[in-house]
């Protein structure tokens, strides 16, 4: 029996805490008389309080929900037949989680199995649990109601299927065309994979409205699945992104196509639209309160992309999440493309980006 390497794809809140440190081998670090801006340190992922207690203001009234819940979802580097979780409390002596509940998932078979039910927690000890051997690539922990735990590792065999390995398409393009590398470039982002603690990838300047970069494949392709990874980038992820594809005729270039890429617009409320040739600068200038409508400090923000645009809607709108790896498979064309336009709203960090 091994341990299984695995990563953070998302967790509901880690305020005190840096969650990615709940997977890793290590003995869970001794953190006392260590702080931070939040109080004591502590090694592993915490949350907040009050999960289960909500308050009624209005009424003044309180309310308890048994099965409130925090979560964490975690992601294994190898397909495995898992058979034994441990977790432990260490140093959390009466913070940590009061119980957990465990779910399985194969992402091959498309199947899920919860191989714990709401198992009790102990304050700063180690927990083993085993079970019937489950194929696994993903795992949902359920953590009742909130509070600490230091480690979290899974220990069984690798599986006779593994899941296929796949290039990253975006690590043999070329990066052009990009609107703001104040802070990092689109490359760092590209080849970002979780080795840091820290905060690191592609990050714009706050007063970006709307970043961007195109990706040169090296050959013409279709696509299955992007990913777009907010690693670490707690308090500065982009709220939305969006794809586009691609693919050049015979006899022009990507100079050609240029004046043809999807465009940041607003429409106000009363259907007033508006398409600034610099988009960041009317934003910035606060252009829009010059505008005859209704009500101009209210509006929406569209990409504006005609329905006969050379450039098609691979993920014409997602919204991301802060510290999270997203896995985007539905898309709505495929290609094969010889370029992508990557763009994020409305500025900020992201870690990682893979084409898949």
């Amino acid at each position: 029996m091994i341990i299984i390497p695995a990563y953070i794809i998302a967790y509901s809140n880690s305020d005190f805490t840096n969650p990615h440190e709940v997977v890793l081998p290590d003995d869970p670090k001794d953190c006392r008389k260590e702080f931070t801006h939040a109080g004591a340190k502590y090694w592993g992922l915490e949350t907040n309080r009050h999960k289960a207690t909500a308050v009624d203001k209005a009424n003044k009234k309180t309310y308890y929900q048994h099965q409130a819940h925090h979560w964490v979802k975690i992601g294994l580097k190898q397909r495995a037949e898992i058979s034994t979780i441990k977790v432990s409390t260490k140093w959390f002596t009466g913070n940590q989680v009061q119980a957990i509940s465990v779910i399985l998932v194969d992402e091959l078979q498309q199947k899920e199995l919860e191989v714990l039910t709401r198992v009790a927690l102990q304050p700063d000890q180690e927990h083993t649990f085993s079970f019937s051997s489950t194929i696994a690539t993903e795992c949902y922990i359920k953590l009742y109601y909130e509070g600490g735990i230091s480690r979290i590792n899974f220990f069984g065999e690798l599986a006779a299927q593994p899941l296929p390995q796949r290039e990253n398409l975006l690590e043999k393009a070329t990066i052009s065309h990009v609107s703001n590398d104040h802070y990092g470039h689109p490359k760092m982002a590209v080849h970002g994979n979780r080795k840091e603690l820290h905060m690191v990838g592609w990050e714009s300047a706050r007063t970006g409205f709307g970043e961007q970069a195109i990706f040169h494949l090296e050959q013409p392709t279709v696509l299955q699945e992007i990913v777009v990874d907010t690693y670490l980038h707690r308090f500065n992820a982009p709220l939305t992104c969006h794809v586009f594809g691609l693919s050049i005729a015979d006899g022009k270039d990507l100079a050609d196509y240029l004046s043809t890429v999807p465009k940041w617009m607003i429409q106000f409320e009363d259907g007033h639209q508006v398409l600034p040739a610099d988009f960041q600068d009317y934003m910035l200038q606060q252009s829009y309160l010059k505008e005859q409508t209704n009500n101009p400090n209210n509006f929406e923000i569209l990409l504006f992309n005609p329905l006969n645009s050379p450039w098609k809607a691979v993920l014409p709108y997602e919204s991301l999440n802060p510290d999270t790896y997203h896995r985007f498979t539905t898309l709505k064309h495929i290609g094969p493309f010889s370029h992508l336009l990557y763009l994020h709203y409305p500025n900020g960090g992201i870690h990682g980006l893979k084409v898949f």
